[in-house]
């Protein structure tokens, strides 16, 4: 019997969205686990504004591509952007547009270059590389599509392997004797998880073994990127929440109307309450690659520092463990009872002691959901820590993570020293979490910007 021969690894990667630091975090990421080449599967361009580095990235990774049915509007869109105008919705249009105008004519050039379809052979399988599908650029394919359209598309393709992107969903399907493999999407991935999505793929004796992964990148370089293009404000919404701007349209209300409604009615003081929210998600964002939490957990850390102090409604005295009583208790807050012992166990030890298998309600978490509670609660209790005044004085917070430390950069409107202090004392959660020690340095009066 012949011996195995060493497989080839490849980084299979679809709809960037114009979103270079999840791009580079992919490459970077293929690399490290022996990824020999790339395969694109198009939609270059998107709603973060790094269009022409995220062409210019894949060309350098000498990437095999093809276009993007994105890409294709893009090009189209001095002859279609009249009756777009009238049709699409505004958040849309802008896109294009943007895209339009800021597209240098070399990265326009190579984008006409490309085909909708690629066919590569590898390890002796033959392999189609489509942005939608066989049938078309535009079709989405999906978890849920059916198998029998899996097998008219599988007829089409006369290939072992079919690599298709466009609808954002990571998936593999075997059809007879043909794979179908989706990478989802590395700029702007959907269901809830921010994390950039591609697959790797080993091919060796005729076999096909798929590894999906995730990867942590710097969404805050991209949120201020999408506010410096002066890009609408809900494309930021689409990166941290891992939806589409449909979806997003589509979600009742603001999720968080009861929460503030709860508030409001605990007589909550504003302005520290939203400046330590604030500084809480900084911090969260800051910590990404540490923490590796996605959207949810962020979201259940805004609810428990909104509500964190509603507890002085009944007084200063114990107000924390009044809080988690309180939202325990709110029957407006339509959430099914793990989020709200999460959200009320985080609000409720974002002061005092530390979370204990002793304290009620802690114990009844998973193990997951403790660590959860600790991290997050770690945060609110520093970011609490950086509004001791009630004064507002940090204006931002950086992090830096190293071996043995992280170490909090604050931005302060002036001297800061009982929030230092307060903040120092009150990282002893994280540290205790991470096992690093925390450093808080204020540099104060700078330039608002």
């Amino acid at each position: 019997m012949p011996p195995m021969r060493k497989p080839n690894k490849i980084a299979l990667l679809s709809d960037v969205h114009g979103n270079l630091p999840a791009l580079e975090a992919v490459l970077a990421d293929a690399t490290q686990n022996g990824a020999g080449a790339v395969w694109n599967l198009g939609d270059f361009l998107g709603y973060a504004p790094f269009p022409n580095e995220v062409i210019q990235k894949l060309r350098e990774a000498k990437a095999a591509n093809v276009v993007g049915n994105y890409d294709l509007k893009v090009l189209a869109f001095e002859q279609k952007k009249e009756k777009w105008k009238r049709k699409k919705a505004a958040e849309k249009y802008t896109a294009f547009a943007w895209n339009h105008e800021h597209l240098s004519a070399d990265s326009r050039a190579f984008l006409e270059s490309l085909p909708e379809q690629v066919r590569c052979a590898v390890s002796g399988l033959s392999a189609l590389l489509v942005h939608g599908s066989p049938a078309s650029v535009a079709e989405l394919l999906g978890r849920a599509t059916p198998a029998a359209r899996f097998r008219e598309l599988a007829g089409m393709a006369s290939a072992d392997l079919v690599a298709c992107g466009h609808s954002h969903q990571a998936f593999v399907r075997r059809v007879g004797e043909t794979w179908f493999v989706n990478p989802g999407s590395v700029g702007r991935p959907e269901g809830g998880d921010w994390r950039a999505s591609y697959a790797l793929l080993e091919v060796a004796d005729g076999n096909v073994h798929v590894r999906h992964r995730r990867v942590t990148y710097d969404i805050e370089r991209v949120v201020q990127a999408v506010r410096a293009a002066g890009l609408p404000a809900e494309f930021v919404d689409v990166f941290r929440e891992a939806k589409s701007l449909d979806q997003l349209r589509e979600r009742a209300g603001n999720p968080l109307d009861d929460v503030l409604a709860l508030a409001r009615r605990c007589d909550y003081e504003r302005q520290h309450t939203h400046q330590v929210t604030r500084l809480a998600l900084q911090i969260f964002d800051e910590l990404a690659n540490l923490h590796g939490m996605g959207s949810q957990d962020r979201f259940w850390l805004e609810c428990g520092a909104l509500l964190h102090d509603i507890g002085w409604i009944e007084g200063q005295q114990g107000h924390h463990k009044t809080a988690l009583r309180l939202i325990l208790a709110e029957p407006r807050l339509s959430w099914p009872p793990r989020q709200r012992q999460i959200v009320g166990l985080i609000a409720r030890y974002h002061r005092k002691a530390l979370p204990s298998e002793q304290h009620r309600y802690f114990p009844d978490l998973s193990a997951e959901d403790q660590h959860r509670v600790r991290v997050l609660a770690g945060i609110l209790r520093v970011a609490d820590g950086l509004d001791r005044t009630h004064a507002s004085l940090i204006r931002r917070v950086t992090c830096e993570v190293s071996d043995s430390s992280i170490t909090f950069s604050c931005d302060a409107d002036g001297p800061a020293p009982f929030e230092v202090e307060a903040a120092t004392k009150k990282a002893d959660l994280l540290e205790s979490v991470f096992a690093k020690r925390a450093v808080i340095e204020v540099s104060a009066g700078a330039e608002k910007g």
